[in-house]
């Protein structure tokens, strides 16, 4: 596998990519395809680091979306790591994950903040993030809608001191 900047013959593949995820909703997919453009067509913009994973072949296998937490001194957001369903189970979505908080430590971030639902759908995202580390640090009732909760997942990037 290689990871590599997103390009603007990327765009078909991760939307498929995204189409073919059982548990986003289309609003999401549109929100993701949106940050995607904005990466594409402004990649100077900062905002959104997006990195896209090959095959030996050369295919898309899937992507991630981070970056900086506006208004904090060395804490970011992952807001999308979307992996094509064929490709799961392989060790992609880690070989993502790993890349970005490694890339993330050399920016000195101190703290990696996730995103989810409580929705049953959402119980393979957060059994992922659990399995690397990452604890849910807070939970918001019916946030998305009434019974869908927005957990936040976290995980320190920085060594603890003794």
């Amino acid at each position: 596998m290689k990871i590599r900047g997103i390009e603007k013959k990327d765009r078909p593949a991760l939307k498929a990519i995204l189409k073919a995820q059982e548990h986003f909703k289309p609003s999401e997919i549109k929100v993701a395809l949106e940050i995607i453009d904005l990466a594409l067509t402004q990649p100077n913009q900062g905002d959104y680091s997006i990195r896209v994973v090959e095959g030996e072949d050369g295919e898309i296998l899937g992507y991630i979306c981070y970056g900086k937490a506006p208004l904090t001194d060395a804490t970011y957001d992952l807001y999308w790591i979307v992996v094509h369903p064929v490709f799961r189970n392989q060790g992609t979505g880690t070989f993502l994950l790993r890349y970005a908080e490694k890339d993330l430590t050399h920016k000195q971030a101190r703290l990696l903040l996730i995103e989810t639902s409580s929705l049953p759908p959402y119980e393979s995202p957060r059994a992922f993030y659990l399995k690397h580390g990452y604890k849910e640090l807070a939970r918001v009732m019916d946030y998305y809608a009434v019974g869908d909760h927005k957990l936040i997942f976290g995980k320190s990037l920085t060594p603890r001191r003794s």
